[in-house]
C-alpha cells in the first residue's frame, strides 16, 4: 500500500476513533446527572462520587477498547501479521504509545501505525480531561459530607 493510501486509511480510523471517544463521552452527559440525583448527596457523598467516577472510568474503557479493537481488525487486515492475537497486542502497544517494538511492520502499513498511536494520544488526553471534571466536581461533595476533624 503506498504513502497515501496509508495516509488516507489511517485518517479514516483516527476520524473515527476520535468521534467515537467524544460521542461515548457526549452519550455519557446525562447519565451523570441521573446517577448524581439517585443518591441523597447530604446522605451518601462517598457512594455517590464512587459510582460517578466508576461510571466514568467504564464509559472511557469501553470506548478505549472499541478503538483497540478497531485499530487490531485493520491491522489484520492490512499487515502480514500472523494472527488476532498479535494484531491485537500489536495495536494496543501501539495505541498506547508504550511500542515495545518487538513487532514491526513493513513499510506498507507503518505509516497506518502512526495514525494509531495518534488516535491513543488524543483519546487519552480527552479522558484526562473527562476524568479531571468529574473529580474536580464530586471532591466538594465528599469533603462536605467527611467529618470535622
Amino acid at each position: 500500500m503506498g504513502a497515501i493510501q496509508q495516509i488516507l486509511l489511517g485518517t479514516a480510523f483516527l476520524t473515527f476513533g476520535a468521534v467515537f471517544h467524544v460521542g461515548a463521552i457526549a452519550w455519557s452527559i446525562p447519565y451523570f446527572s441521573t446517577l448524581a440525583q439517585f443518591l441523597d448527596m447530604a446522605r451518601h457523598p462517598r457512594l455517590r462520587s464512587a459510582l460517578l467516577l466508576t461510571f466514568a472510568v467504564f464509559v472511557l474503557v469501553s470506548a478505549h477498547t472499541v478503538q483497540v479493537w478497531t485499530w487490531s481488525v485493520a491491522f489484520l487486515w492490512i499487515t502480514d501479521l500472523p494472527d488476532l492475537a498479535a494484531s491485537f497486542y500489536f495495536a494496543t502497544v501501539t495505541y498506547t504509545t508504550l511500542g515495545y517494538g518487538d513487532i514491526v511492520l513493513d513499510a506498507d502499513s507503518r505509516i497506518v501505525a502512526t495514525f494509531c498511536a495518534i488516535n491513543g494520544l488524543l483519546t487519552f488526553g480527552i479522558s484526562t480531561a473527562l476524568l479531571v471534571g468529574v473529580v474536580g466536581r464530586i471532591l466538594p461533595d465528599v469533603s462536605a459530607g467527611s467529618p470535622k476533624g
